[in-house]
């Protein structure tokens, strides 16, 4: 009897190492065919990003500060072939990824942000963001992005975004505000944009807590070197 018992037992790991294993395997065909999509949907976008990478040169500054791309202050890097990484995300749910450009930092994730989003849409490409040092941008794991901007050492806004019909609500903000006597108040708002949602008041440690959630749910995975990119 336990010779019967341990064969079936036996039989059934196999099949549920067969079935994880065939799940694993439709999970990475189905990404294959997605970059495969992005990159051909992008590509005139990435093959932008990746000949302007080539120089570093400071007189080529403002040119690329001026290309549709919008490199910003990025372009001021030093060795941007090694900086610049690129990534898809279906963010809004209708089946066709988003182009995410970003700069790299393999030492801190979140110095590692989001400079450009892009959508492919019946018109064309449109850029729907663009990030830099002090408006940073992160691609979260629930496919949501988290916004951080500054305004000063102790002036900082976070808040979570989410896409739909070709633009970025707010879902969630966390604020700083200063109240009488420079007094910072710290204020959490659940739904809505900063400006027309009532913030509620919470306690400094329970702000931080809520920080530390959102920066731990930051997705730096499967993002590849803007320099390897080739148009097929």
């Amino acid at each position: 009897m336990k010779r019967i018992i341990s064969f079936f037992l036996a039989v059934m790991m196999v099949a549920l190492l067969a079935g994880c294993s065939c799940s694993e395997k439709k999970k990475q065909e189905a990404t294959t065919i997605a970059w495969t999509k992005g990159e051909s949907l992008f590509g005139m976008q990435l093959k932008e990003y990746a000949d302007v990478c080539k120089s570093n040169k400071t007189k080529d500054i403002k040119n690329k500060q001026k290309l549709t791309t919008g490199f910003g202050e990025v372009a001021k890097e030093k060795n941007l072939p090694e900086r610049i990484g690129y990534t898809f995300a279906d963010l809004d749910g209708d089946g066709t990824e988003e182009l995410l450009v970003s700069l790299i930092d393999k030492k801190d994730k979140l110095n590692n942000y989001i400079i450009a989003v892009y959508q492919y849409t019946g018109e064309g490409i449109k850029r729907l963001l663009e990030g830099w040092s002090k408006n940073t941008y992160y691609l979260m794991k629930d496919k949501m992005i988290l916004n951080q901007a500054s305004g000063g050492a102790d002036d900082a806004e976070i808040s979570k975004l989410h896409m739909r019909d070709g633009g970025f609500e707010y879902v969630s903000t966390l604020s700083m505000k200063y109240g009488k006597k420079d007094k910072i108040n710290y204020l959490y708002a659940k739904v809505g944009k900063p400006e027309n949602t009532k913030d509620f008041q919470i306690s400094k440690k329970a702000w931080k807590a809520k920080c530390k959630e959102w920066e731990n749910q930051v997705d730096t995975n499967n993002v590849k070197m803007i320099k390897d990119f080739k148009q097929k």
